[in-house]
């Protein structure tokens, strides 16, 4: 049944839902266990329950701690969740990345169902390798940073245990048979009892509800557990519509679930036991303690993120639960603090491990965040422990589950100390911008935290540190980390950016792909500078290649733009009203043949120089963007440090060495699955769209072992390697936080760089009068001539400056001109008798018409005064009252 709603929003939505809950939130198991419907009596959520109650499961405490808590690890409890789905017929595929490569809306994995999200021209579709399946998903959020280590169950980093089924009814299961497991899971594996399980009704739906569907939140205890969601309907044209294929999407929330099963106090302790059985001694913290027990039979109920509504909730909770302000600042809080190390760290682990970095861009900006928030509580509380130390004993922990974590414990390790260095001197200069501010009672609003960020790295604590130390009371922002994080992008579309308002006109046949350079073909539109052909063979502006050039009918053609599916071809002059392009009418295109060879082969290098670049360097290193240009190409790269000359030197040493030992490209259109299947998430390096049939670039060694592969809309030397010929680095530069930017020549454009660095080198030969490969010998030397005629001049000038200065001391207002004197020297002098003569005017000029005027301390002038007084207008410069300096304009 289609949902009859006048506006699409949660509320409207749960309501129309709600007056037919048995259409859609009641299931085969409600009945046979003997459920029933209720209406909460503080919030009107509807429930069910097998017990009757006045309120639903949000308005519960806490209930499920033990005296005893069980104990078992993060990886052993894997092992029973995936025992359970798997016999009852799931696959386990292995995680995704948690940097979300295939979607390009979102930095990061925040749900396990967005591992199987591909989205196309705006539809969202499915890829799975088996059906139905679970996945051991890690997800990064950062919207409850200041959450993280207080209320007991926050992360930034966790397992969302994805169970999912697709495409039913055609396979796969729906919400009889999901809650069915749902139930079985939570009283056979958890040990739920059934009357402490309780279902809550709810909606899930996309940011812009394109898709929707009600979902069953599953709590017991006082805590929720998973949510089931029946992704049912699909919004098209501004009509809902019953998807033909729906999908389950169970996003268990694992570290609840491990800390509901063993009954700790808090979820840290659950998911993070053996690292603290490590560190517990050596951090003499009150881990067991009856205060934090009682701290935490409440703690859910607190969200910091709310800055003054938190305050006064806290008092209240501190009261009524007897613990004093100074035991929660004296032993509560360093625990909590030590917990959200231990969160930030296993979050840097998986995203570095995945080739995420931190620094002040794009979802790196979130990792430095939490980075520095972790040394700065190690330091404010006086931790023992590093976060590489505690980052190599969770890979150990979850080695069952992730093998691959400790592959990534060098680089870490790396990025760590780097960032650790930067965070010490950044921290010093803090304190004292901070300082400042408090003591000018400087507000610290949102857009005030964001500039201190960004500018310097202060963190919110290390804020609220100084103002404690200076005994200042300080008012935050609500949402502290929020005020950090939110920015705003807003992109232009190209034919905004063109100024092209075009017609419905038909796709264009891109004749490109086939290597084409010429065409004959119909004109569908000319407008203006502005040409549309039905077929063309000019490749358009994509992926990091500029466009071709050549001409249309005798006319050049300065850019080719792909808008849509039309290839709008940008003339050199307005053709608009010219007969030779009339719509309907003929024209001949023709590619500059020189210009597209070069581009086909620094497109192709480019992606040698990336691979290149992931060998000499690591895993970590991803294409963050490119320019492929006539005379030479670039890539940036993200690393963790600027680029040292001998690691841009393997870079370009291994490039050349696949290309001398023999290298085949290969383009082939496969399969979306099949792509990632084979290649894994690699091939997103360039950013490629996640269609359903993609283009793939491959570049193999002679054996035929493939060492890059990317999805890939350009252009390059397949078949005619040998045109690369050599690769070289011409620059390389860091151009801004994490990312480095390498520029290169190839082929062609490779011999007419070392041909134009030949004829500089032989034009300084002959200046220096030695061979060209001595003339870095005789430049060094002459600079070293320089150095020490310069040096003598120097001397020569004070020892002037002194006889001069002696002869002119006492006679008062001095004015001469110094012949062909140079300024230093009129400087020289000028400041050596004022030094000497303290009541001295002095007003040099020489016969290259610059000026030099000084004053004494005691002479009663001003030297910027004097100098205008005695040359007027005539003086073109300036000065103080001391000095003055310039030239008499001509």
């Amino acid at each position: 049944m289609i949902p009859k709603v006048d506006k699409l929003d949660k509320p409207t939505l749960a309501k129309e839902f709600g007056k037919d809950y048995k259409e859609y939130y009641w299931v085969k198991l409600f009945d046979e266990k003997g459920y029933k419907r209720y209406t909460c009596k503080k919030c009107a959520r509807n429930f069910w329950s097998t017990k009757e109650r006045t309120h639903c499961a949000e308005h519960d405490v806490y209930s499920f701690f033990k005296q005893k808590p069980s104990k078992i690890g993060y990886a052993e409890f894997w092992k029973r969740y995936s025992d359970f789905f798997v016999k009852n017929g799931h696959v386990e595929v292995p995680r995704y990345p948690v940097v979300s490569r295939w979607r390009r809306d979102l930095y990061f994995t925040i749900a396990s169902i967005q591992d199987f999200q591909r989205i196309e021209n705006g539809v969202m579709g499915f890829e799975y390798s088996s059906n139905p399946l679970i996945v051991p998903q890690i997800c990064l959020r950062f919207g409850d940073i200041e959450n993280v280590g207080v209320t007991g169950k926050h992360f930034t980093g966790f397992m969302m245990a994805g169970q999912h089924s697709f495409n039913y009814p055609k396979e796969g299961y729906w919400k009889d048979r999901c809650i069915e497991l749902n139930y079985k899971f939570l009283t056979d594996v958890l040990g739920v009892k059934k009357e402490d399980l309780i279902y809550h009704e709810d909606v899930w739906a996309m940011g812009d509800f394109s898709e929707f569907g009600p979902s069953l939140e599953s709590f017991a205890n006082g805590i929720e557990l998973v949510n089931s969601v029946f992704t049912q309907f699909e919004v098209v044209n501004g009509r809902i519509r019953e998807l033909e294929n729906k999908v389950i999407d169970v996003g268990w929330g694992f570290e609840r679930l491990l800390w509901y099963y063993t009954g700790y106090d808090n979820a840290y302790r659950a998911v993070f036991a053996e690292e603290i059985e490590r560190l517990g001694k050596r951090l003499k913290l009150d881990f067991d303690g009856k205060l934090f027990r009682k701290f935490a039979e409440v703690s859910g109920e607190l969200d910091i993120t709310e800055a003054k509504e938190a305050k006064s909730r806290l008092a209240e909770l501190l009261k009524a639960n007897g613990i004093s302000f100074e035991d929660y600042e004296s032993k509560l809080k360093p625990l909590h603090a030590f917990y959200a190390v231990l969160d930030h760290t296993r979050s840097l682990l998986f995203a570095i491990n995945d080739g995420a970095l931190p620094s002040n861009i794009g979802g790196g900006y979130n990792l430095r965040l939490i980075l520095r928030r972790a040394l700065e509580f190690i330091k404010r509380y006086d931790f023992p422990i590093t976060i590489t130390e505690i980052a190599a004993m969770q890979a150990d922990s979850m080695k069952n589950i992730y093998p691959e974590l400790s592959d990534g414990l060098a680089i870490l390790e790396k990025v760590v100390a780097i960032e650790e260095e930067r965070y010490i001197r950044s921290r010093q200069n803090s304190v004292k911008i901070i300082e400042s501010m408090i003591a000018k009672n400087k507000k610290f609003g949102a857009k005030e935290l964001r500039t201190l960020y960004e500018s310097n790295g202060v963190t919110p604590e290390l804020l609220i540190d100084i103002a404690a130390e200076k005994k200042v009371k300080l008012e935050l922002p609500e949402n502290w980390y929020e005020s950090i994080l939110e920015g705003d992008f807003v992109k232009k579309t190209k034919a905004e950016k063109f100024g092209i308002e075009l017609p419905q006109l038909q796709k264009t046949e891109q004749l490109y792909y086939d290597y084409a350079t010429q065409a004959n073909a119909k004109i569908l539109f000319a407008s203006k500078n502005y040409v549309v052909l039905d077929k063309s063979p000019f490749y358009p502006e994509g992926g990091g290649q500029l466009a071709d050039r050549g001409a249309i009918n005798g006319v050049k053609v300065i850019d080719a733009q792909k808008i849509g599916d039309v290839i709008v071809h940008v003339m050199e002059r307005d053709i608009g009203k010219e007969k030779g392009f009339a719509a309907g009418g003929k024209a001949r295109a023709e590619v500059d043949i020189d210009r597209r060879n070069r581009l086909m082969i620094h497109h192709s290098a480019t992606h040698l120089i990336n691979a290149s670049s992931r060998q000499a360097l690591g895993k970590h290193i991803w294409q963050e963007g490119t320019l492929k240009d006539y005379a030479k190409a670039r890539i940036d790269l993200t690393h963790y440090d600027k680029m040292s000359e001998d690691e841009v030197k393997s870079i370009e040493r291994i490039a050349n060495s696949h290309i001398a030992d023999g290298i085949k490209v290969k383009v082939q259109w496969l399969d979306r699955g099949e792509a990632e299947s084979k290649y894994g998430f690699v091939i997103y390096q360039g950013h490629g769209v996640p269609s359903k049939t993609m283009r793939i670039v491959t570049i193999a060694d002679k054996n035929g072992k493939v060492f890059d592969a990317q999805a890939c809309g350009g252009l390059h030397v397949e078949g005619r390697e040998n045109s690369l010929g050599m690769v070289k680095v011409i620059d390389a530069s860091r151009v801004h936080d994490g990312v480095d930017r390498l520029e290169f020549v190839a082929g062609p454009a490779a011999l007419d760089y070392f041909q134009k660095a030949d004829h500089e080198l032989a034009e300084v030969a002959l200046m220096m009068n030695v061979e060209k490969m001595k003339s870095a010998e005789a430049v060094r030397k002459a600079r070293e001539d320089y150095s020490e005629m310069f040096k003598k001049l120097n001397l020569s000038n004070e020892v002037i400056a002194e006889l001069m200065s002696e002869q002119l001391a006492g006679r008062g207002v001095i004015e001469i001109n110094m012949g062909r004197a140079p300024r230093e020297l009129m400087r020289k002098v000028g400041t050596t008798l004022i030094d000497r003569d303290k009541k001295a005017v002095v007003l040099f000029t020489n016969s290259a018409g610059e000026v030099f005027c000084a004053a004494g301390e005691t002479s009663g002038k001003s030297a910027s005064d004097f100098v205008r007084e005695k040359l007027g207008k005539s003086f073109v410069g300036g000065g103080s009252k001391k000095v003055a300096e310039g030239r008499i304009a001509k």
